[in-house]
């Protein structure tokens, strides 16, 4: 039986993960977990899952448990701090033994990463505590003993939740804007990102899990969408018309911030100068993995939100 070890399975990907894991007779789970309570499964129905509450900080405290692993699956994120995403992350890679350890999929994320999918100097430079720490880390991985075993994906906009899975951060923030569309929809920016829905990610960690690759990194999204583009998207499910969208200029935001008192951030004066988030991206289908989620108005009619 696989060992596998996760970090953030509380998580909107670790739910999706835990659906397709704890079903596969060949896998024992060892789930890190700060709250239980967050879970929205019952983990006493499933025997081959055992869960770990504690904090990713006292890793250490596992380190004979770690040496007997074989799998990890990295998942667990500190969205305000730097100890989670360098420090504790650290210790967790050396608690691993590299002869018995096969494979780590560590998620990272596309924020660090240029136009190319090379890392991005800027993300050490102006990005927020958990940019920059995702920056150094994966700068960092070379120098491990395990970095021949580790799969790094960088998922761009993470889409995804419902009654049995708990919302991402970018889809909790649509959700917060939804009062807001009718005014919203008037307006654009020039942009263009990419997005993924959390069961695509946690489908395409099981197969790159079971199956070999000579590839170790992988920026995980759907086709490029424009900012425009996704304000009507959203406005559509909503049945709100758009008659007309005037374009929000980087100025025009400094301008504002400027006159409510309110300081951005280096990382956001930067996106203001980029504007566009687009990578060489592969999805679902890439990887021979059916996607029920390839726009911004099929995810939400799926969630039915």
């Amino acid at each position: 039986m696989k060992k596998v070890f996760i970090t953030g399975a509380s998580g909107c990907v670790g739910h999706y993960l835990f659906d397709l894991l704890a079903q596969d007779p060949q896998y024992y789970l060892y789930l890190l977990v700060r709250n239980p309570n967050k879970l929205k499964f019952n983990p006493q129905l499933f025997p081959k899952v055992e869960i770990i509450q504690d904090d990713l900080k006292n890793i250490k405290n596992y380190q004979k448990l770690l040496s007997e692993i074989e799998y990890l699956i990295h998942l667990a994120a500190d969205w305000g701090g730097h100890e989670g995403n360098y420090d504790y992350s650290l210790a967790l890679f050396e608690s691993l033994n590299p002869e018995h350890l096969q494979k780590v999929i560590y998620f990272s994320t596309a924020s660090i990463l240029d136009a190319y999918g090379k890392p991005l100097p800027e993300a050490e430079m102006y990005g927020t505590n958990y940019i920059q720490s995702k920056y150094r880390f994966y700068q960092k991985l070379p120098e491990l003993k395990i970095f021949p075993k580790v799969i790094t994906l960088f998922p761009t906009w993470v889409l995804g939740g419902d009654q049995l899975h708990p919302y991402s951060h970018a889809l909790q923030g649509i959700l917060e804007l939804r009062p807001w569309f009718w005014l919203i929809r008037f307006f654009t920016a020039e942009a263009h990102f990419h997005f993924i829905h959390a069961q695509d990610l946690a489908s395409i960690t099981k197969h790159l899990l079971e199956n070999e690759t000579t590839e170790k990194n992988f920026i995980l999204g759907n086709p490029a969408v424009s900012a425009s583009q996704f304000i009507r998207e959203v406005c559509h499910f909503y049945r709100l018309k758009v008659y007309f969208q005037i374009p929000i200029t980087p100025s025009l935001i400094r301008t504002l911030a400027f006159l409510l008192r309110k300081k951005l951030h280096p990382w956001d004066l930067y996106c203001l100068k980029r504007k566009n988030f687009t990578y060489p991206v592969v999805d679902a289908s890439t990887f021979g993995i059916n996607s029920r989620f390839k726009t911004i108005e099929e995810i939400l009619q799926a969630l039915s939100i």
